[in-house]
């Protein structure tokens, strides 16, 4: 083994270095989404005023809040992680099937939440009518799930990282 590869766990596995760049342009993806999202809701009047006064609006609030919390702050905290932690430990990342898994999961939890906010919000609109706020309660339900999934995903990293640190310093 070359002296590089002890101090760079994965330096020449592609598939980790790929995963991880996945995580990072998932992150300058979902920013450019999230920053637009708040510009066009700062810039244009009557979208403004439709996320502030309508009786679902904030709801497009969230899904603006959760690109860019969960997409945007997350993904580039999961990239940093996934390339720091094997370096700091000097040792492979536990498992790349994980770090598939939860890059696969946590993007479909996150994008069907957004997508169900939003069209919650923009259905709600300015109608309260009883067979509208039962489409809302169901398209809230399936936040519910997708957010599931997120959270499943962010339990498979924090297992993944920390088994990562573990093995590092448990054979040193």
């Amino acid at each position: 083994m070359k002296s590089h590869e002890l101090l760079h766990p994965q330096i020449n596995d592609r598939e980790y270095t790929a995963f991880t760049l996945y995580f990072v342009y998932a992150c300058v993806t979902y920013a450019i989404i999230g920053f637009s999202w708040g510009a066009l809701m700062g810039g244009i009047p009557a979208f403004r005023m439709f996320v502030d006064t309508a009786p679902h609006g904030h709801l497009v609030l969230l899904a603006h809040g959760h690109i860019n919390l969960l997409g945007w702050v997350e993904m580039a905290i999961f990239g940093s992680l996934y390339y720091i932690i094997p370096r700091l430990v000097n040792r492979p990342i536990y498992s790349m099937l994980l770090v598939k898994i939860h890059f696969w999961m946590h993007n479909v939890g996150l994008m069907g939440m957004v997508i169900l906010f939003t069209t919650a919000g923009v259905i709600g609109g300015y109608d309260p009518q009883p067979e509208v706020e039962r489409t809302v309660t169901h398209l809230m339900a399936g936040v519910g799930i997708f957010g599931t999934l997120v959270l499943l995903a962010n339990i498979i990293w924090g297992y993944n990282i920390i088994k990562t640190g573990k093995l590092g310093t448990d054979s040193q």
